[in-house]
């Protein structure tokens, strides 16, 4: 019997020991790069933890301005709004974003940090009643009890180590992917240079038909949120600007083959109501140059200055005069 407790005992303490060994491998490691506490040479991959990366980031950075919303967002470059606030910002643009997790984001920044600006990218399909889950790291609870020791040890418990070594010792990346939330300049060619313009084109026509068939519909939940989030803006005195991004023709099109062009009537009818707004979401000389895209979904960033140039009236910027029209709010 005391040989048997011998053997429980040390099978318990063993695997408790392996258990912190993998833990602690994994912390030097920083496959997201939470800590980066240690300079292992390695490329650190943002997409394991995008939620939780960006939290820990938006600590150490404190920005002063936040331009929010969906992959659209993530792409656009942070100097092209920097020009007009000048101060610092930090793009909380997220693949898949929902507005749920765009308002607990901004509650959390409003919350701790001196933000002046907030500006905030719409996409039609996150207003729907329905949406597909996105599979995301996006815990609420993070933004209400923070980066705890239990979410740190559940963090790198649960990050893929095996998956992350695979990627990474195969990476040729030489520079920054991502830098003060955005996706960079260099990370976009990347992307561009790995995926063929039709292919990727077609996939992302493909997706988003699924996308509208499946889940796109208008309900009484639809603008909960973006309500929630001018509340909050207003209660904090920002300077709020909003507008609806720039997806290519293409895919304004596919709402009319799915028969959807209702939702989206509706979806710009309800926004005036809520609070005045640019619409750059329309046929015009932009979304109609496929090569201004990388798919028809997500503007290149080196159009992203002409939304800015827009929402700060800058009359030394030209602009296409059919790119943006100004929405009141009814």
């Amino acid at each position: 019997m005391k040989k048997h407790k011998i053997y429980i005992f040390a099978s318990i303490f063993f695997s408790f020991l392996i258990f912190c060994l993998g833990i602690g491998i994994k912390y030097i490691i920083d496959p997201v790069g939470l800590n980066n506490r240690f300079d292992t040479g390695l490329y650190k991959d943002v997409a394991l933890a995008y939620r939780t990366q960006k939290f820990v980031e938006l600590n150490n950075f404190k920005p002063d301005t936040l331009i929010i919303g969906g992959s659209r967002v993530h792409y656009l470059d942070n100097n092209d709004l920097e020009k007009y606030t000048q101060d610092r910002v930090y793009n909380l643009g997220f693949s898949f974003s929902t507005l749920e997790e765009q308002y607990y984001y901004l509650k959390y920044s409003l919350e701790h940090f001196p933000i002046k600006n907030i500006v905030i990218g719409l996409n039609l399909y996150p207003f729907s009643q329905r949406l597909e889950d996105n599979n995301s790291d996006f815990d609420k609870d993070l933004l209400e009890d923070g980066f705890t020791i239990f979410k740190q040890i559940k963090h790198y418990v649960e990050v893929p180590l095996f998956k992350y070594l695979k990627y990474v010792l195969n990476n040729k990346n030489i520079e920054a992917t991502y830098k003060d939330g955005g996706i960079t300049a260099y990370h976009q060619s990347i992307v561009i240079k790995n995926n063929p313009k039709e292919p990727m084109w077609e996939n992302t026509l493909k997706g988003y038909k699924e996308k509208y068939e499946n889940f796109l519909e208008w309900g009484e939940d639809s603008l909960t949120y973006y309500k929630m989030i001018v509340e909050l803006c207003e209660k904090y005195d920002v300077n709020l600007k909003v507008f609806t991004t720039a997806v290519q023709s293409d895919l304004l099109k596919l709402l009319q083959e799915t028969d959807k062009m209702d939702v989206f009537y509706i979806w710009k009818e309800e926004l005036a109501k809520i609070y005045p707004y640019w619409d750059f979401m329309y046929e015009n000389s932009i979304t109609n140059n496929k090569d201004a895209y990388i798919d028809p979904s997500h503007l290149k960033q080196e159009y992203g200055y002409l939304y800015f140039a827009r929402l700060f009236n800058d009359k030394n910027v030209e602009v296409p005069k059919d790119f943006g029209v100004y929405i009141k709010k009814k």
